[in-house]
């Protein structure tokens, strides 16, 4: 057989073998995590007969799936050097949870990204009076701007929505805000002889801690609140003294989850160990706001609002700090794509956390302390 000949036949055979593979190329379906179907099926009924002939694999998430829980966690308060405050006391809070992972069908390894944002707080509220008390808008003076005219500046007025003027004299020492961001490499596992499944994961995590320590003070030419200055007969002072600290804590983590599906409930169990830097940064400030009045008592004018504030003082410090997150939960199968669930949930940062301040204004807090939040959850969520 010729050159010419030899070559002719090897370029036949690769065209054809080439238009074969494109031919099987185009009939198989290639896994495209941003493929979107609309047709979600989120509302269509699901049996327990159905139920009961799905595998333990197939009962778990698949593609994309998304997750909201409504957490109602307790949370511990600051170690300061003030006597009498107990740490070991627990306050109410309310947050979110949210959580979007991405299953690669088949191959049981994904992604999932979670957020967890609370509040938890305590606060000592009094409202107290204004020593003009009333102002009647027919009284003040005019103020003529369009389209309508205010009878008095706003700061001048009743409180907005009452009848007459207060403050809100509100002290803190567990004002806490709470923000977690993870993004985890997950894998599924074969099911367990009991039909449980386990999905180990390793990633990363930041939280941010926020705590605020605030303190307010009023006084007044009033006999029961003396206060005295050398331009004014009547007049009221409010001072506020806070710290307020940032814990910017990163660092990995690793854990697992595992589930078994029965019928149509799903029990789960999710375990995190983390630990990192915490940066933290706190600053005090102190800031005044003096009212004058043109006399005492009810319809008294306001003739001039003073303002002030101290430079803030800052402090910085670093820390190392570990903890665990622990979550259980409870779902039933809704729909075919819908499960709603309850649970608890347990946050514990054992140590390295900053609340309270650095003792500036306020009285000091520890740099090195624990955090503990922990209470309930209820939730939904979609798979697709």
């Amino acid at each position: 057989m010729s050159v010419r000949k030899l070559t002719a036949s090897l370029l036949t055979a690769l065209a054809v073998a080439g238009a074969a593979n494109l031919a099987k190329a185009q009939d198989s379906k290639l896994a495209d995590p941003f493929e979107f179907d609309p047709d979600f099926h989120w509302f269509e009924p699901v049996y327990d007969a159905d139920l009961q002939d799905v595998t333990a694999k197939k009962r778990a998430s698949s593609g994309w799936f998304a997750t909201y829980d409504r957490l109602h966690l307790y949370g511990t308060g600051p170690e300061t050097s003030e006597p009498g405050i107990d740490e070991n006391r627990i306050d109410s809070g309310w947050g979110h949870r949210y959580e979007l992972g991405y299953m690669l069908p088949g191959d049981d390894h994904g992604w999932l990204f979670n957020w967890t944002s609370t509040q938890v707080g305590a606060y000592h509220i009094f409202r107290q009076e204004r020593l003009n008390r009333f102002i009647d808008p027919e009284d003040g003076p005019e103020n003529t701007q369009p389209p309508f005219g205010d009878a008095l500046l706003p700061e001048e007025g009743n409180n907005y929505g009452y009848n007459y003027r207060f403050y809100d004299i509100v002290d803190t020492q567990n004002h806490l805000e709470f923000d977690s961001y993870e993004l985890n490499k997950t894998w599924r596992m074969d099911p367990l002889h009991y039909g449980g499944i386990i999905e180990p994961f390793v990633g990363l995590r930041w939280m941010r801690i926020s705590d605020v320590n605030s303190f307010m003070d009023y006084q007044s030419t009033d006999e029961a609140l003396p206060l005295t200055g050398p331009n004014f007969e009547d007049a009221e002072l409010l001072t506020v003294t806070g710290a307020y600290t940032e814990n910017e804590c990163i660092g990995p983590q690793l854990g697992f989850r595992i589930f078994r599906a029965r019928e149509r409930y799903v029990f789960s169990t999710d375990f995190r160990v983390f630990c990192g830097a915490n940066f933290q940064q706190t600053f005090s400030q102190k800031a005044e706001e003096l009212t004058i009045y043109d006399g005492a008592g009810q319809g008294s004018a306001v003739e001039r609002i003073i303002r002030s504030s101290t430079e803030p003082v800052y402090s910085t410090n670093e820390e190392f700090y570990i903890g665990f997150d622990v979550r259980a939960e409870l779902g039933y199968q809704l729909t075919r794509m819908v499960q709603v669930r309850g649970g608890f949930q347990l946050i514990d940062v054992a140590q390295g956390v900053w609340r309270g301040g650095d003792g500036s204004m306020v009285d000091a807090g520890d740099d090195d302390q624990n955090l503990l939040m922990v209470g309930l959850t209820a939730g939904i969520s979609v798979n697709h």
